[in-house]
């Protein structure tokens, strides 16, 4: 049965720089570390998943720099679908975990990272519930070119935040720590007639 693979985008800081939440309102470019995850992963496409039916990605600068790499490499074309755009964080955006944690308190930002509790008036969008629309509608999208018009595998590049609502769509279980995807690691999910069987989540791409 065809693939489906989720890849979060390389690094956007540099090793000597702080992280901060970055989400969609702040488009960072790839670091040269990032530009080099992506031609990792897109070497390990090319090798054992290619042809390709398909690669989207977000709207971001991010996450169009790695899907181009992974076209480059697999002689394909990438089209950018606005909800695979990470999630706007809001008052924390721009703001490392211990600014958040200073102005507005351990809980919420643990409640969050360790549970994937959506935290209520820091202005995130979009709403929680148009998320969970956004993440439906384009897994059901990708299921049914893969399963009804029987495509080759396909590729989704997006952001940790759109990845870790994936993981709960898919697996009934929240958004939680268990969820998260470091830069460059991606999701293999493989289709059955029901649905999705979730065969590897954060993995490292296996240089060919």
């Amino acid at each position: 049965m065809p693939h489906l693979l989720l890849v979060r985008h390389g690094n956007t800081f540099e090793s000597n720089q702080t992280p901060t939440f970055v989400g969609g309102k702040t488009d960072m470019k790839l670091t040269n570390t990032g530009e080099d995850q992506a031609r990792v992963f897109a070497e390990m496409v090319a090798s054992r998943y290619a042809p390709l039916s398909g690669i989207i990605c977000g709207p971001l600068q991010r996450t169009q720099r790695f899907a181009e790499i992974i076209a480059a490499q697999t002689h394909q074309i990438f089209t950018v679908d606005e909800r695979l755009c990470e999630i706007d964080y809001g008052l924390w955006e721009n703001k490392t975990s211990a600014d958040v944690r200073a102005a507005y308190g351990d809980s919420v930002v643990e409640a969050w990272e360790q549970d994937g509790i959506w935290p209520e008036d820091m202005n995130w969008a979009p709403s929680l519930q148009k998320l969970q629309r956004n993440v439906s509608t384009l897994m059901a999208e990708q299921h049914k070119k893969l399963i009804m018009l029987g495509a080759h595998d396909r590729v989704i590049v997006t952001s940790n935040g759109i990845l870790r609502f994936v993981y709960s769509h898919i697996t009934g279980k929240p958004a939680d720590k268990e969820a998260k995807v470091g830069t460059g690691r991606y999701c293999l999910l493989e289709t059955t007639t029901e649905g999705w069987t979730l065969q590897g989540w954060n993995q490292k791409p296996d240089t060919p």
